[in-house]
């Protein structure tokens, strides 16, 4: 649960940053989440909404004030360390890579199941080719294809360079009515067989930028260890920082935000694509007291991962005033541009109104952006302060 807690935290605050920064759409939250409509929102959640406001009436939740360091006991996070060494499972994934990029073609043998081999085809169905049914210089694994019933075993005992008729009939079930249940002919040649070739010091030298096996090792495990350590300076700091501190206790109105503005925000991905409530709950075969469960659950974790950040960030004087989130608010704003096909510079309106498609007013803009920024710095100070083990 722990490590649910600081990965969902630490990727929504990313993705979602970035979404109103550049006002691009989050699809795969269409899978994830479902919305539903504010009347019964507000219907249902009545009374147990005392200290702040739904997002249902068209106000922000008033966050109450509170003290994030009596909240939170947080960990040494100056003392953490985290393995960033290549283990010797991911060389080998390296090695395979390029033997998978560079097989031997084999020009004379006989195709056996399990063998991976290069093939041409051609289906005709009544005597006519049919869209789909044809290829050239395409390469599949015998009895792992994942074409129709017989197609591998059509190849199976074909000796290299030969040509033959195979008769095959689709499935009944075949997403094509066309062709399904129907019988045809696939033509088929087998242009080679592909084999493994041997890791040595020659093939390094053929095939890759390096002079010799170890050199090649060295030079991946490097790489390797580079990308841990900016993963864990980036995120994977936090995220053991997150999933190991433990909040004691969450202000009521901090997880209500936090719950509304995942209700906003599959509400309004949905309503992106046309859908209603029930067609989506009816989809991923939820109910309502499913989908309340799932915001009750997700913003408990949402509101923890805050509460450890901006403990973190008290701790570590971070300027938290609306003059510092202004700041960072125009920080934000000039990187925009950088990822804008024109160049040019998003306006505080413009980000205030991607904000509201998003999670519409269920929690104040400024108030976000607060916590964006203590998410900027905080990722920051704790992925300098962690020891990088190579």
């Amino acid at each position: 649960m722990k490590k649910m807690k600081s990965m969902l935290t630490v990727v929504a605050v990313c993705v979602c940053s970035a979404f109103i920064f550049t006002g691009c759409q989050m699809s795969d939250f269409t899978e994830l989440f479902m919305g539903r409509d504010a009347d019964s929102i507000a219907a249902e959640e009545g009374s147990e909404n005392a200290g702040g406001t739904t997002a249902a009436t068209g106000e922000a939740v008033q966050i109450e004030d509170y003290d994030a360091t009596q909240l939170v006991d947080l960990i040494d996070y100056n003392n953490l360390e985290i393995d960033c060494k290549a283990t010797d499972d991911e060389i080998q994934d390296e090695i395979d890579a390029v033997l998978d990029e560079n097989p031997i073609k084999v020009k004379e043998g006989k195709a056996e199941n399990g063998m991976t081999v290069n093939i041409d085809y051609s289906g005709k169905l009544n005597g006519k080719k049919f869209d789909g049914g044809t290829a050239k210089d395409t390469t599949i694994k015998l009895g792992e294809s994942g074409m129709i019933p017989g197609f591998d075993d059509g190849i199976i005992g074909m000796e290299v360079g030969e040509k033959k008729d195979v008769e095959l009939t689709f499935p009944e079930n075949y997403h094509s009515e066309d062709l399904a249940g129907k019988k045809t002919v696939f033509t088929m040649k087998l242009n080679y067989i592909e084999k493994t070739p041997t890791f040595n010091d020659e093939f390094v030298k053929e095939n890759t930028e390096y002079a010799s096996v170890e050199a090649f090792k060295d030079a991946k495990r490097i790489e390797i260890s580079d990308s841990k350590e900016q993963q864990a300076r980036q995120s994977g700091a936090l995220e053991k920082v997150v999933g190991e501190s433990t909040v004691k206790e969450v202000p009521p109105t901090l997880l209500l935000a936090e719950k509304e503005m995942l209700r906003a925000q599959t509400e309004n991905q949905m309503k992106m694509y046309g859908m209603t409530l029930e067609e989506a709950l009816e989809q991923q075969g939820m109910s309502m007291e499913d989908f309340e469960a799932y915001l009750e659950q997700n913003a408990q974790t949402m509101a923890e991962s805050e509460l450890i950040m901006e403990a973190i960030a008290i701790q570590e004087n971070v300027d938290l005033s609306q003059q510092a989130v202004d700041a960072f608010v125009d920080e934000m704003l000039e990187k925009s541009a950088s990822s804008s096909e024109t160049g040019e510079k998003m306006t505080v309106d413009e980000l205030k109104e991607n904000y509201a498609n998003v999670y519409g007013n269920s929690m104040p803009f400024d108030r976000y952006m607060r916590s964006s920024m203590i998410y900027s710095r905080v990722s920051e100070i704790v992925g300098n302060a962690v020891k990088i083990i190579r």
